[in-house]
């Protein structure tokens, strides 16, 4: 019996013996994020972020990430998938009926639209508190860093944790007494940190199997990359590119190449993460920080905050207000994981399919089961590595390529994975009477045999119907908007929609009343290491 075949029957033990579901009962939550762009000719909005949806700051569901036009719809946790649907499709109901008035909509791909220069991208405004200012400043300092059009690449971000119940048997398990609070969450912190280590050695199947960005605009990058080729008018694409969004296409960031956190242990992650925060950049001190009384940026160092570090997978626990992240990690441990690999679905209307998310259920299961071993710099190396290589050409199924232990066919590593995730499905499925879970992994295990059913390969093929990437996601994102004005909106979530928009506007203004510093002291006292 293998250790994942271990786990699964002491759970299965433990299930039967408190009768109850509640060991499985996951939590999570989304971050979709979208361009908005003119329907006319798909470009960017110059319009700000529009009043019928309320503060930017304050919303509880829709807000701005690094542009005015770059729209962030979050829901909340909820214990089943549906709910994280059903909630983020009455989002982009409303949304859509807004953005229709102001004849746009939303940008269904993850790489960007057509931008003539970093100029034409509207930084995000939030008003004028101090907690408003920071987010400015912090974009202003994306901006000079690393310039606008690379931060107007969208994704999924997926939220994600476990239940009481299963930390309960997960203690047992490993044999490890958690009778008081602090033993408790310390063995969280540790399993999720372990659950991140193996996640890190799988995520690549991520790439492959969800990945739909092998193609750009043209107007992305000063000049075509050798790795690409032309397709059609306007477009460079990968022709075997799984997901140019995650290669170093995508995020580039030279800065952080020397930060070496592999997730080995909870202290030394955060030691690397706040050793950022206070080391200084050569190329970031020639920008300065406030330059005849405009700030450029936040500060000198590698990272201005701790969100500025770019990684597939981040431990998250929620903050106090003027809490750093490091800081309730440090104090309080990890509370959940942030998945923040996935690409856009370009073919559905709210970026995402229920299957895909009962597969990152079961691969996240997968992950936390499958053992604790650390990662060593040459793994860390080497998986890194691969993590590139099959985002520029994994739909090369029979490449072979190097996770660290010796060169392997990449469609027999992405079977050998799927294997062990059918185990997590099958008793998911078993326990649950819900054939989502062994259905998901069935249909990627297709996409193997099929590989021209692979997201980036209908997208290739949609580039060369249209003519080019932008005429794809443009015809593909009205199409959406006209399937959701079809739909029609009951009174209650109409209202419901207006009310969150009036009030966040009110509370908008009351934190903008209630500042007591001016926005120097407030940045230093915010600033200061915690």
């Amino acid at each position: 019996m293998t250790k994942l075949q271990d786990a699964l029957a002491t759970l299965d033990q433990f299930m039967a013996t408190r009768d109850s579901q509640s060991a499985i009962t996951f939590h999570r939550g989304v971050e979709r994020e979208a361009l908005r762009v003119s329907r006319k000719d798909g470009r960017i909005s110059q319009a700000a972020h529009p009043k019928a949806l309320g503060s930017a700051l304050t919303h509880p569901s829709i807000t701005t990430d690094y542009s005015e036009a770059l729209m962030e719809f979050i829901t909340g946790v909820h214990s089943s998938v549906e709910g994280v649907i059903d909630e983020l499709s009455e989002i982009h109901a409303y949304t859509n009926r807004v953005l229709d008035d102001m004849d746009e909509c939303l940008w269904p791909g993850s790489m960007p639209c057509a931008l003539e220069s970093n100029a034409e991208v509207p930084i995000a405004y939030f008003g004028e508190s101090n907690s408003g200012k920071l987010k400015r400043v912090y974009r202003e300092g994306l901006s000079n860093r690393y310039g606008r059009i690379m931060q107007c690449i969208a994704g999924m971000h997926y939220n994600f944790s476990f239940s009481d119940d299963f930390w309960v048997f997960l203690a047992d398990f490993h044999k490890v007494d958690i009778s008081t609070s602090a033993a408790l969450q310390a063995f969280k912190s540790e399993q999720y940190f372990a659950l991140i280590r193996n996640f890190r050695r799988k995520s690549w199947i991520l790439s492959l199997l969800f990945g739909a960005s092998p193609a750009i605009d043209t107007s992305f990058l000063p000049a075509k990359p050798d790795k690409l080729s032309e397709l059609g008018e306007r477009t460079w694409a990968g022709q075997n590119a799984t997901s140019l969004r995650m290669s170093n296409i995508g995020y580039q960031n030279k800065a952080q190449d020397g930060l070496f956190v592999c997730y080995n242990d909870v202290s030394t992650y955060i030691d690397t993460i706040k050793g950022a925060l206070r080391t200084p950049y050569p190329a970031y001190q020639n920008l300065g920080v406030k330059v005849d009384d405009t700030y450029k940026q936040l500060s000198h160092n590698i990272l201005q905050i701790e969100n500025e570090y770019y990684s597939d997978i981040r431990p998250k626990r929620v903050t106090q207000s003027g809490e750093h992240p490091s800081a309730a990690l440090q104090q309080r441990g990890v509370e959940y994981i942030e998945v923040r690999i996935m690409d856009l679905d370009p073919s559905s209307p709210i970026g995402m399919n229920p299957e895909t998310l009962y597969f990152l259920d079961t691969f996240l299961m997968c992950c936390m089961l499958h053992g604790d071993e650390k990662l060593g710099m040459e793994e860390c190396q080497h998986l890194r590595k691969a993590q590139q290589e099959i985002a520029t050409h994994g739909r090369e199924l029979d490449a072979e390529f190097e996770f660290g232990f010796g060169p392997v066919a990449l469609r027999e590593k992405a079977n050998e994975v799927l294997a062990h995730m059918q185990e997590i499905a099958n008793f998911l499925t078993k326990q649950t009477g819900n054939q989502a879970y062994v259905e998901s992994v069935a249909m990627q295990q297709a996409k193997l045999t099929q590989p021209d059913t692979l997201p980036a390969a209908k997208l290739i093929e949609q580039c060369k119907t249209q003519g080019s990437y932008q005429e794809a996601m443009l015809e593909a994102g009205k199409q959406q908007q006209q399937g959701w004005l079809a739909q029609p909106l009951s009174d209650a979530l109409i209202a419901k929609f207006e009310d969150w928009a009036t009030t966040s506007i009110e509370e908008q203004a009351q934190i903008e009343a209630s500042d007591e510093v001016d926005f120097d002291t407030f940045l230093e006292q915010y600033m200061r290491p915690q």
